[in-house]
């Protein structure tokens, strides 16, 4: 029982409190535990770093249409109108915050997909770029024009404008990628690690 309950708790699925009245609580979804365990999968079949990238601006791509062509119009503005306001950030703040707080939006937007298979599963990507490539580095550099970035999908979104979603966050991800190539440099090559 026991090791069972490590499995689940490794999944994600499951947390553990120790203890007296600890034991296990049901977990959160969260598609950075299927990016996890998913690269074991990429790693066995081959998956470079440089394939996980590719299917990163697909994915996120994807997820920005599909939320432009949400039909809860009301839905839609409730949850993209926050990230329309300048953020008034921190200098001090942390990388792991910021990222945090990025990666929140690209998790809100997925929500408008409307498909909770699509909204989990087109995730994966990012979460495993954003634990195996933006943990090693500082995207903090690219604050402003991140931040306009969501903006304007924001905006596309809002207004019920799949094209114009779909190429204003193809664009954001090839401009995250760009600037994370060098920092890979030959390990785009690599098999995807498992992690």
């Amino acid at each position: 029982l026991r090791e069972g309950l490590r499995l689940l708790e490794v999944q994600g699925l499951i947390t553990i409190r120790r203890g007296p009245g600890g034991g296990p609580i049901v977990g959160q979804l969260d598609p950075a535990n299927l990016g996890r365990t998913s690269t074991l999968f990429y790693h066995l079949a081959g998956g470079t770093y440089a394939e996980l990238l590719d299917a990163w601006v697909v994915t996120e791509a994807m997820l920005a249409d599909r939320a432009a062509r949400n039909a809860d119009r009301d839905a839609v503005r409730e949850v993209l109108e926050p990230f329309l306001e300048d953020d008034h950030h921190q200098d001090d703040e942390q990388v792991t915050e910021f990222v945090l707080a990025h990666t929140h939006f690209h998790g809100r937007l997925a929500s408008l997909a409307r498909n909770r298979v699509l909204e989990v599963m087109l995730q994966t990507p990012g979460q495993i770029v954003t634990h195996h490539v933006l943990s090693h580095t500082d995207p903090r550099a690219d604050r402003d024009l991140i931040e306009e970035e969501h903006r304007e999908i924001a905006r596309a979104v809002i207004a019920g404008a799949p094209q114009k979603a779909y190429k204003a966050m193809t664009s954001h991800i090839e401009s995250m990628i760009e600037t994370h190539r060098q920092h890979l440099g030959a390990r785009l090559e690599d098999f995807i690690d498992w992690r």
